[in-house]
């Protein structure tokens, strides 16, 4: 019976996040930038474009997808999951039910989870598969390049949407410290030779799919760090975000606002 009424509350805290992401103006938002890889794509190849194929789809997506797409719409959902219920004034309501605050926690980071893979990964695939079209290649000419895109797709929503719910715990202001790490800390750490770039995970990212895509304009990133050893990298990360998450939400107090 524990678990039954266990997995109830997981699909209602779970079911009610993922309406409030995906059901807004800002998931409407958020799905229309996800959709942006693949937007491109189609234009390159209604426009005919002669030196489209999967090197360009490479050379143009690595640094569109993994450092804007990506980290915007893991930031915006992320830091919305705790931090819009207590400046809604709707959390104090929540915690009323019997529920812990770390299952609280967890079970919205899972319905983050779900929300930001819907949002990513079909437009990869269907933007990888238009690339193929395009060039009258197979759907498996090239499965090397969609399942480095996959895995770090889905590692990268993990490990940044578990920071920046950690960063929302924390601060009032998530979102403008999230822009700082996201596109400042990732961009510039990320492109500093040595072990420095070790401490963003733009850096595992680009490892993975160096290691794992034969051909890749990757090929030239520099980096000691293998595809199975970023990926325990990442994903210990996303525990330990998440956990620390759990442990400072914890020490929080919450009243009902009058």
């Amino acid at each position: 019976m524990d678990l039954v009424e266990s997995v109830r509350k997981a699909w209602v805290v779970t079911g009610l996040t993922l309406r409030y992401l995906m059901g807004t103006r800002r998931g409407i938002a958020m799905a229309v930038l996800a959709a942006v890889p693949l937007i491109l794509t189609v234009g390159l190849a209604v426009a005919r474009v002669g030196s489209f194929g999967i090197q360009l789809f490479q050379i143009l997506l690595i640094p569109l997808f993994f450092q804007l797409v990506l980290i915007f719409v893991t930031l915006v959902n992320a830091s919305t999951l705790i931090r819009d219920e207590i400046e809604d004034n709707t959390l104090p309501y929540l915690l009323t039910r019997p529920i812990s605050k770390p299952a609280l926690v967890l079970y919205k980071y899972v319905a983050y989870l779900a929300s930001a893979l819907v949002l990513l990964v079909p437009p990869i695939v269907l933007a990888y598969g238009v690339t193929e079209l395009h060039t009258e290649s197979p759907f498996s000419a090239d499965l090397d390049v969609l399942w480095g895109f996959l895995l770090t797709t889905i590692l990268g929503s993990a490990a940044y949407g578990a920071l920046f719910l950690f960063v929302s715990v924390l601060v009032r202001r998530p979102l403008f410290v999230g822009l700082l790490i996201g596109f400042l800390w990732e961009s510039v750490v990320g492109q500093i030779p040595g072990d420095v770039r070790k401490i963003s995970v733009i850096h595992y990212l680009k490892s993975i799919l160096k290691d794992t895509i034969s051909v890749t304009p990757l090929s030239i990133y520099s980096t000691d760090v293998s595809a199975a050893i970023s990926v325990v990298v990442l994903v210990g990360f996303s525990i330990a975000m998440v956990v620390l998450s759990i442990l400072v939400f914890q020490q929080m107090e919450f009243k009902s606002k009058a």
